[in-house]
């Protein structure tokens, strides 16, 4: 959902929450494999620790191979209590020089179908997949809508390209925050390992 204008395919993600490992059999074919210890390895190229009960598995589909996904939750509350997450190969914004660069491009673009007055709570280095990263904390604000967003992006490298991992949790204006999904995001993006290289490095060392 990220908000609205982002193209959705919901997986059956069936028993998953309720084994920590064995294979699953479902009647599609699915991009994942839920390994012991509650490890999910994507297309044979990512792992990361599978969230509680209570997420669904979401897939955005921009084009061919695309590996962007992410996991979403109804919360409590009226419309428009949503909390979101997800993993992005290629976050808005081309700059690669540094996060700051790629930061400022990115909140251009984001959630750019909701008209918001973005306010920084946060922002701090991290580490991310083994490397240096950037954590921004933003709330923003429609009181036309009468709506409001906590978000936390946090940008890192793979090989030379910026990834972007990111958190949004909507609600009314006068809507209280579940802090404890944003710990559930952290956890997400804090046990992210690639098991191979992207496309984009194996084309750097053979042109």
């Amino acid at each position: 959902m990220m908000k609205k204008g982002l193209t959705i395919l919901f997986f059956l993600w069936v028993g998953v929450w309720l084994s920590g490992c064995a294979a699953m059999e479902t009647p599609k074919q699915v991009p994942y494999k839920v390994m012991p210890g509650g490890i999910v390895v994507w297309e044979d190229e990512i792992e990361f620790k599978i969230p509680p009960p209570g997420w669904k598995l979401l897939r955005v589909e921009s084009g061919e191979n695309d590996i962007n996904f992410g996991f979403m939750r109804s919360d409590p509350g009226g419309f428009p209590s949503v909390t979101t997450f997800a993993y992005d190969e290629e976050p808005f914004g081309c700059s690669a020089a540094s996060f700051e660069g790629r930061e400022r491009e990115f909140f251009k673009r984001f959630l750019f179908n909701a008209i918001l007055q973005f306010q920084i709570l946060e922002r701090k280095k991290v580490q991310v997949v083994g490397g240096e990263g950037l954590q921004v904390d933003v709330e923003g604000k429609d009181p036309v809508k009468g709506e409001k967003v906590r978000a936390r992006v946090v940008f890192g490298k793979r090989g030379d390209r910026i990834i972007g991992f990111y958190i949004t949790q909507w609600r009314t204006m006068d809507g209280v925050y579940d802090l404890s999904a944003f710990e559930v995001f952290d956890r997400f993006w804090g046990s992210f390992k690639f098991l191979k290289k992207s496309f984009y490095q194996t084309l750097v060392e053979n042109p």
